[in-house]
């Protein structure tokens, strides 16, 4: 019989699994360590908060349907408790004190606002002072 026994391996990440509370050297929480609904739904949220809606999870649910063609909320619900125990996400009594509202914390505000930062450099859609890249273009070749 093989030595090699799976039963010590370690078991597959879980949505509501404990989060890992490490931190990267410049104290934001790891992007990497979200699972792409989990990113999804922090994006989610952020976008009901900017738009005025409140982030109840059935508006959470059609944010996301404009991405994923069905999503349920076996899945979602999970995942929202994932990113409230990272410290993304933040809970307050909503409707009726029954239903929970979600609102992002300044950590994952933090976070999404890093992301787009990282994204916007690799893009060249912004210099050091935050300029636009098409505006510094458009400067450099009047100039």
């Amino acid at each position: 019989m093989p030595d090699d026994d799976s039963r010590d391996r370690e078991p597959p990440a879980r949505a509501d699994a404990s989060p890992r509370d490490e931190q990267t050297a410049d104290g934001r929480r790891a992007w990497i360590e979200l699972t792409a609904f989990q990113r999804d739904c922090l994006e989610a949220v952020a976008r009901r908060e900017r738009d005025g809606y409140a982030g109840y999870p059935s508006g959470i649910k059609w944010t996301l349907e404009q991405r994923y063609p069905t999503v349920s909320r076996a899945r979602l619900e999970p995942n929202l408790r994932a990113l409230v125990g990272r410290g993304l996400v933040a809970t307050r009594d909503g409707r009726a004190g029954r239903v929970p509202a979600y609102r992002l914390t300044d950590a994952g505000r933090t976070l999404l606002e890093g992301r787009a930062d990282r994204l916007a450099a690799l893009c060249d859609r912004r210099d050091d002072d935050g300029e636009e890249g098409a505006a510094r273009d458009d400067r450099e070749r009047d100039g």
